[in-house]
């Protein structure tokens, strides 16, 4: 077919199968034709034919023709030609084939695109599934894992705080729950530990507090040394019995302390001994006796008693027994002398019977008067010494079998009126006063023993300012009251200006054979102190003192210096309120008024 430059079929040619209406070509062949010059196309190949149908299929070739006109005015128009020629049908079927295969293959490759899609899909979200499983499996079982840990380490940080309530438990069964179940059973057994420890801590401490007050109360001295000889404990008896601070002496050796170097290397040597080689019946504990002198002359007796502690620490305890060693001495005196009275009465009469004798047979014989004379003298002098003897060994007989108290009772008033009427001249000279309190209670006391009491005070006063031209002897009694008013005591004191005592005398004042005078005995006070225990009363004797006043001591003395000695008797026992005898009134007729300087011994006494 030729056709013109829109398509339009000029002239065509062709088999018998053409069509009476010859088909165009379509535009966009044409615009290809007149670009390419050329251009072809196949058809009847995009659609499939109906089954049991011939497949027809053709192409369409479509070409420009060239103008060669040498007609320059008329205008130049296009020309295409376009041939159709059918297909063979193998070739068809053929092409139809490859065709089917070609979509049948651009198919799978467009199913294999979607299913890798699809699988690179499917794997991207399982893989996100997993991941997020797995995170979930994670927290879930790191939860399982480290609830119980972190439940393990807040018990750990409150343990550390002390913090020992119950803990809580992880509920499983596994070793992690385990774990909290044990750490909270070994908090419990801590918890209980530590209250035992605590319990044991509180009743150590009680016990510790009970031994430092017994320590404190007792009146024995208590040292702890260390293994090596260090002072470590020290109760206050310790420093009250040796006289020294001990306790500044801490940590150091007991022979550091002045005065006590003696005594510290006795208790060590003994100790020492103790430890290596015991005695038999000591094999816990050593006891021993020791004298310690102080530096003021006076002497001390103690009672030793040792032990090793566990840690190879010594322990020492003792006890100042001067005065039980003075009991003794009391009671051996007391011995002493029944057996004087009983040995020694019996042969004195009749020496001094058989003296006179010799004196009356022999005066009348003796011619001379020399031998006359001497003879006299010879047998007063036996005779004198004879009674002197019994004197003594009767005042030991006295001491000895002194009766017991035949308590009753007693105006004390009364009574030292009695006994200082005995005592006028005295009295009258200025150096013997009374002063005696008003309204005294009646005490429970046997009249004849407390007479001798009084008039053996009284008598050794009297000798203590014999040779002073100032001596003054004060006669004293006082009611003794508690801060509520209260009777305490009935107190009887003696007090002169005298010399006063040593320290040595001070000290065992109260046994026999200790005295101050030339020519006495010593059982004065020995009596006083038996007859004062009898009557339950205590007896006290003191050095008085001078006086310190605001501007100073008094009268020129030093401050301190001894002026005089003060005996005072107690006594705490009084007659029932339906007795018959009534309170003491003193008898101002009777006692001398007092000198100006007696209110102020008197005090001094106090």
């Amino acid at each position: 077919m030729l056709l013109g430059a829109s398509g339009q079929v000029l002239a065509s040619a062709g088999g018998s199968n053409v069509a009476l209406v010859p088909e165009r070509p379509a535009v966009f062949l044409l615009r290809q034709a007149r670009l390419q010059r050329s251009t072809a196309v196949l058809e009847g190949l995009d659609d499939e034919a109906p089954p049991g149908a011939r497949p027809s299929a053709r192409v369409r070739a479509l070409a420009l023709v060239p103008n060669t006109d040498i007609n320059l005015a008329a205008a130049a128009e296009e020309r295409f030609l376009m041939l159709v020629q059918p297909l063979p049908d193998e070739l068809v079927a053929n092409a139809l084939a490859v065709q089917a295969a070609y979509r049948e293959y651009q198919q799978r490759a467009l199913a294999r695109d979607g299913l890798r899609r699809m699988v690179i899909g499917t794997l991207t979200l399982s893989l996100v599934l997993s991941v997020f499983g797995a995170l979930l499996l994670a927290v879930m079982l790191g939860n399982q894992i480290i609830r119980p840990l972190l439940l393990v380490a807040d018990g750990v940080r409150q343990v550390a705080e002390g913090d020992l309530t119950a803990k809580p438990v992880f509920a499983s069964r596994d070793e992690l729950g385990g774990l909290t179940r044990s750490f909270a059973q070994m908090t419990e057994q801590l918890a209980d530990a530590r209250e035992q420890v605590q319990r044991g801590v509180s009743q150590l401490e009680g016990a510790r507090t009970r031994l430092q007050t017994i320590l404190d109360s007792l009146s024995a001295g208590v040292i702890v040394f260390d293994k090596q000889g260090r002072v470590d404990t020290v109760n206050p008896g310790a420093t009250r019995i040796l006289r020294q601070p001990l306790s500044a002496y801490r940590g150091r050796q007991l022979n550091e302390v002045p005065g006590l170097a003696e005594f510290a290397a006795a208790v060590w040597q003994r100790s020492e001994l103790h430890r290596t080689s015991p005695e038999d019946g000591e094999r816990d504990h050593w006891q021993d006796a020791f004298e310690l002198q102080l530096g003021n002359g006076e002497s001390l007796n103690l009672l030793l008693r040792g032990a090793t502690l566990p840690g190879e620490a010594r322990l020492l305890v003792f006890d100042d027994i001067t005065e039980v060693v003075s009991g003794q001495r009391s009671v051996a005196w007391a011995e002493v002398a029944r057996r004087l009275a009983h040995e020694i009465k019996n042969p004195l009469t009749p020496i001094q019977l058989s003296a006179e004798r010799l004196e009356h047979k022999l005066a009348a014989k003796l011619v001379a008067e020399p031998d006359r004379a001497m003879l006299s003298r010879s047998v007063a002098t036996i005779v004198a010494q004879v009674q002197a003897m019994k004197q003594l060994v009767d005042e030991f007989r006295d001491y000895a079998r002194l009766p017991a108290a035949r308590l009753s009772p007693l105006a004390l008033n009364a009574l030292v009126l009695e006994v200082l009427g005995l005592y006028a001249a005295p009295q009258e000279q200025g150096r013997l006063q009374a002063q005696l309190a008003d309204a005294l209670p009646a005490i429970l006391g046997d009249a004849t023993q407390l007479r001798q009491v009084i008039h053996n005070l009284v008598q050794n006063a009297l000798d203590a300012v014999e040779q002073r031209a100032d001596g003054l002897v004060q006669v004293i009694t006082e009611a003794a009251r508690n801060d509520d008013g209260e009777l305490r005591a009935v107190r009887l004191k003696v007090s002169d200006n005298g010399g006063g005592f040593s320290d040595k005398v001070l000290k065992r004042a109260f046994e026999p054979y200790v005295t101050t005078k030339v020519k006495g005995t010593g059982l004065g006070l020995a009596v006083v102190k038996k007859i004062a225990d009898e009557h339950g009363a205590r007896v006290r004797i003191v050095n008085r003192r001078a006086p310190v006043a605001a501007d100073g001591p008094a009268g020129g003395l030093a401050e301190g210096e001894v002026i005089g000695a003060q005996v005072s008797l107690s006594f705490s026992r009084f007659a029932p309120a339906s007795a018959s005898t009534a309170p003491d009134m003193p008898a101002p007729a009777s006692t001398p008024n007092p000198a100006p300087a007696t209110a102020s011994g008197a005090a001094t006494g106090q």
